[in-house]
Formats: structure tokens, sequence, C-alpha cells
């Protein structure tokens, strides 16, 4: 389901929610969540995950269990977003309401994704030494640094597999800088 282009003067007049989702049902959200007078962003990736001896390449929420919504101030539909189907709650603090996202939050996020809100990584410079997380392929979750960068951009690193250090060669795509 692709974004709705947001006005400027919309945007700046809306006020950005966090929902949270019944579990594994963001899509029905999202969906009922449409259907009212709202804007819905649901911030995506790629990811690779094992199934079956496979790998499956799919599309994940970046914050698993969570839409941000677009409100108007003037018009809050707070009974309606509550009681949308897929949707647990409205994240907020108690008796002052829910919670504001700061519009520059979202604004970030929505410039950084395509028009189907998949989120496009940011390609940092990456150099010896640099501390990586690999995002995906079998080795994803671990933790290292680059020990070399051959002629064809592909990061060589060292991964403690089962004890013994393992050599191991990635392609950029695969990892992200960490601090």
């Amino acid at each position: 389901m692709p974004m709705r282009l947001v006005k400027n003067e919309d945007f700046v007049t809306m006020r950005w929610h966090l929902v949270l989702c019944k579990p594994n049902q963001h899509h029905i959200a999202r969906r009922c969540l449409s259907r009212l007078a709202c804007e819905v962003f649901l911030p995506q990736l790629h990811a690779e995950r094992r199934w079956r001896g496979r790998i499956l390449k799919e599309l994940r929420p970046v914050f698993p269990g969570y839409l941000f919504v677009g409100i108007d101030p003037a018009r809050p539909l707070w009974q309606p977003v509550r009681t949308a189907q897929g949707v647990s709650r409205i994240i907020g603090f108690g008796e002052q309401g829910p919670a504001v996202v700061p519009a520059e939050i979202v604004a970030g996020l929505m410039a950084r994704c395509d028009v189907d809100g998949v989120l496009h990584p940011v390609r940092e410079e990456l150099s010896v030494g640099d501390k990586i997380k690999i995002i995906s392929g079998p080795f994803a979750n671990f933790v290292t640094s680059i020990d070399k960068i051959d002629a064809d951009r592909r990061l060589h690193v060292l991964l403690d597999l089962l004890g013994h250090p393992t050599k191991v060669l990635l392609d950029p795509s695969m990892v992200v800088l960490r601090s």
C-alpha cells in the first residue's frame, strides 16, 4: 500500500502519534486507520530470514508492532483510532493524553523512504577499523570490526564462530556502521 503524499501545509499542522498494534496485525491496523481521516506511516525495510533451510527476503517493519498516525489536532479521532481493528492502544502519558512524536522525526524517516514506505539505509563511507553490525545474511546481528576492504569494496572481517576466529567476506549493503 503506497504512502499518500502529505502536503507541506498539512504536515506542519498535523500531530503525529504512535499506535501499538495487536501482535502481527500491523497490516490490518494500517488498512483500517487509512480509512479514517488520518495519515498512517509504517516504515519498513528489506530483511532476510531462514525458513526450512531457505533464505526468504521480506519486508519487515522498522519498529515492529508500531505505526505512526498523523491526526489533525482540530478534529482528533481518538475513539475511532483506539477502537480500529488491529490497534491495541495509543501510546501516551496517563492523563496527559496521547504522546506526540516530533514531526521532524517522522519527516526524517519519510525522507529516507520510497513511496511504498521502504526505508533505504544511509550509506556511510566505511573504513578499516570501523565497528559494524551485520544486518542480513547468515551472520545477521553479529558485531565486529572491519579488517580489510578489497578493490571490489568487499569487507573482510573476523567473526568468532564456535570459539575460533573465522575470516568472512561481506558486501557493504549487509552491514551498518555501529558507534
